[in-house]
């Protein structure tokens, strides 16, 4: 398969669609379980304090992203990606069912802990099976930013029709109070995740064999894909292998910093969308879930495609692609750029100002556009860069790592919230965009020694 080809395989869109079903649910109940927990018992709520349901809300987004390391080691020796997907959709649904009779927080942890069980036998596992599907690298960051248009569909429509029903069709009046309908649309999450698990089984017919076999019975190769033996697929990594995995770890590393100031979008830029901005556009009211969630997944919608042709291009160049790690940089440079949105709309309402000092809601947006930007550098890549460099029997596992970074990120974002309380806003508003200037140019004073590590044995 040449690198002229521009033609992906069908399977790739049935991956998609089942991805667009799970973030459809994920996304649409994610930023309403913080909300749930924050808001006053007579609204519907379960009248927590803003820095503990930060805590408890990050949760969802930790062990979501820490469960995937046991479910690759269950994908790569046992069961393979396909069948792992389909009994993870099943778990997630129940999760979500569980939030829909939710009445304490202790419903809340057990949502949290189904969900993230089923996420780690399905999210790393439809990547994999992804990346199966293709023989020439070059064609992989194409595929992966297609794909991320596909989770971002989800996150857009299930955050904009959960956001809406959550305030308005499920919500009810008693005494005199709007009770927003939150469990009924975990409730709908649980749903669409059954209907993610039928798309999958469909989906089956134009995989091939893409997610049958344990990632550690086969052999990649740019050109070929090969069952390997028992032997084989038992052997110890060569030295060239080992090196490509400790950069994958290294890299992963430098993920918790941007993830930690990415989630912060989840968590204090949501409380402070919350109370401090003044939300209203004309005399519309916005949701604080349709700028947290809703835009950026209507930008990762429209970049998506756009993204892909740019790496497409920029790999044909004489010169050659940008290195991954000069991508990532790009990524830590753009979430940088939002902060500074931030630090503006502080600045406007002033400075430690009280709540009826409003800032506009114009800052929000502009922190949400350069915020998707730095996402669509990163986050897509990351998934490519394993597929490309891990060794096969490790593929599902080093994906997990990947996304291990992202737990250890979302624990540090929920925590942010009672650091800004005792700290002050605005220092912490200038302190991120720094740490992640720093961040990218360490990345590229390293950037060729690292790129030797990641491509050792494969050139």
């Amino acid at each position: 398969m040449g690198n002229d080809s521009v033609k992906h395989p069908k399977g790739l869109y049935a991956c998609g669609l089942v991805f667009t079903c799970e973030r459809f649910a994920y996304y649409g109940s994610k930023s309403l379980l913080l909300l749930f927990l924050a808001t006053a018992v007579a609204e519907g709520g379960l009248g927590l304090d803003a820095a503990d349901a930060a805590v408890i809300g990050a949760n969802l987004m930790a062990f979501t992203y820490l469960a995937p390391v046991i479910g690759g080691v269950i994908s790569d020796r046992w069961l393979g990606a396909r069948y792992c997907v389909v009994i993870g959709a099943l778990i997630m649904a129940g999760g979500w069912f569980i939030g829909y009779f939710a009445t304490s927080v202790m419903h809340v942890h057990a949502l949290i802990a189904v969900v993230s069980i089923g996420t780690g036998l399905f999210k790393n596992q439809l990547n994999a099976m992804v990346g199966e599907l293709y023989t020439d690298n070059a064609q992989k960051d194409s595929a992966f930013s297609i794909l991320y248009s596909f989770v971002n569909v989800g996150s857009f429509f299930g955050s904009l029709i959960l956001g809406y029903l959550c305030a308005n069709t499920f919500a009810t009046t008693v005494d005199g109070n709007l009770v927003q309908g939150f469990q009924k649309c975990f409730g709908l999450s649980g749903v669409m995740m059954l209907v993610a698990t039928v798309v999958s089984v469909l989906g089956w017919r134009v995989l091939g064999d893409a997610g049958k076999l344990p990632q550690k019975m086969l052999s990649h190769g740019d050109e070929e894909k090969k069952v390997l033996s028992a032997e084989e697929a038992n052997r110890a990594l060569t030295s060239e292998e080992k090196k490509r995995v400790i950069a994958i770890v290294i890299i992963s590393a430098f993920t918790i910093i941007f993830w930690t100031a990415y989630y912060q979008a989840s968590t204090s830029v949501l409380l402070y969308m919350n109370t401090y901005v003044n939300m209203n556009i004309g005399s519309f009211p916005v949701p604080p879930v349709w700028i947290e969630t809703t835009l950026n997944g209507l930008l990762c919608i429209l970049l998506g495609p756009v993204m892909a042709a740019i790496w497409t291009k920029l790999s044909k160049r004489p010169q050659g692609d940008l290195t991954m790690i000069q991508k990532v940089s790009l990524g830590f440079i753009f979430l940088g750029v939002a902060f500074v949105f931030m630090i503006g709309a502080e600045f406007t309402r002033g400075v430690g100002a009280p709540e009826t000092a409003k800032a506009s809601v114009v800052w929000l947006i502009g922190f949400t556009v350069f915020q998707t930007i730095g996402e669509m550098c990163f986050s897509p890549l990351g998934n490519s860069m394993v597929s490309k460099h891990a060794p096969a029997k490790y593929l599902t596992v080093l994906m997990g790592v990947w996304t291990i970074a992202t737990f250890f990120a979302s624990k540090a974002s929920g925590y942010v919230q009672g650091i800004m309380e005792s700290m002050g806003m605005m220092q912490v508003f200038i302190a991120i965009p720094v740490i992640l200037i720093v961040s990218a140019v360490l990345l590229l004073v390293f950037d060729k020694k690292l790129e030797a590590m990641l491509t050792a044995g494969q050139k």
